[in-house]
């Protein structure tokens, strides 16, 4: 069975079918144009199967003739549970990795370099590093995603590598996102989310 989504609009009750859905957004094509407006907050019926509904209220995000794009966020407990679920996508900007030297005759405690940030997600990242990292060594990084000057695309987290492998003469991390900020995380959902919008609009229904 598809999958249906139920909008209440007043005293209307819409209906369409779900044609995506990952992370926190949920597409859905219904028989005609809806009256809908890009920030309303609808409440809304979600049937997976015959068994499976649930009910929540959802914001419209984005909008294209009779597609709405609609923002619903998991409970606390969902999200923790389902963090995976969430897209990786691929990345070509420049971060840092910062973690304490492991030489006792530095002159510094803390260690920088600058990396290329290969992907990333709500759960955590991939970057590209021309050095190899200390094992088992808590590694905070930090982005830039819209360049210089956006508050909006800053992201600084406390990572931990959980596998590793050599790309050509570089070495290749992937991490998971042991600890950030809620300004930091809220920064990384709203990207990851305009990401989401932005490929589903290149995909014909």
């Amino acid at each position: 069975m598809e999958s249906i989504l139920q909008i209440k609009r007043g005293n209307r009750i819409l209906e369409g079918n779900v044609t995506y859905e990952e992370g926190d957004l949920i597409e859905a094509v219904f028989p005609c144009q809806v009256d809908v407006t890009v920030g309303d907050q609808l409440p809304c019926l979600l049937a997976t199967d015959y068994d499976t509904i649930s009910n929540f209220e959802a914001v419209v995000v984005a909008k294209e003739s009779n597609r709405l794009f609609l923002f619903h966020s998991p409970t606390i407990v969902e999200f923790r549970e389902q963090r995976r679920r969430y897209p990786r996508f691929d990345m070509d900007v420049k971060g840092w990795i910062q973690y304490p030297t492991q030489e006792p005759d530095s002159l510094f405690s803390v260690y920088s370099q600058m990396v290329d940030l290969v992907n990333l997600s709500l759960g955590g990242l991939a970057f590209r590093s021309d050095k190899p990292v200390p094992e088992e060594q808590p590694i905070h990084f930090s982005v830039e995603l819209y360049g210089r000057n956006r508050p909006d695309g800053v992201i600084k987290t406390e990572l931990k590598v959980i596998h590793e492998r050599t790309q050509g003469s570089h070495y290749l991390f992937g991490c998971t996102i042991q600890a950030i900020n809620a300004r930091h995380f809220h920064n990384l959902r709203k990207y990851l989310l305009q990401r989401q919008i932005e490929e589903r609009r290149k995909v014909k229904v």
